[in-house]
């Protein structure tokens, strides 16, 4: 998938399994992600959630773009968290759009962000 979507290269997010119901993901944190207090952006939560659920919408073959989302942060990321992990569920998948829930989590299972990701076909 890395080959014909150019946005992973940039941001070095993994892809580490997907099927039609579902995709998990992680980033690797780095000290270009963060803000002046050391915590990751906001932008880097959204972007790996958009991702990661996007991976799922299209693990069914269908070629979806991002229509709409919402999200919601619990808990900062900072660089001694090392990854930063994705996981989507498939929550509706209709003619026309593909619902996505997402959740962030640092490796030891906290929960940081989640939140809800709507992708039209096209």
């Amino acid at each position: 998938m890395k080959e014909n979507y150019p946005f992973l290269n940039n941001l070095n997010i993994e892809i580490i399994s997907k099927d039609e119901y579902s995709a998990t993901g992680r980033i690797k944190v780095t000290e270009a992600m963060t803000d002046l207090l050391g915590h990751v952006t906001g932008g880097i939560y959204n972007s790996l959630a958009d991702v990661i659920g996007g991976a799922a919408a299209r693990a069914a073959g269908d070629i979806y773009v991002t229509q709409n989302c919402s999200m919601q942060f619990y808990k900062s990321t900072e660089l001694s968290d090392e990854y930063l992990y994705a996981e989507a569920v498939i929550r509706h998948r209709g003619s026309r759009t593909c619902i996505a829930a997402v959740t962030l989590r640092h490796e030891d299972g906290i929960i940081v962000s989640d939140g809800q990701f709507s992708y039209s076909k096209i």
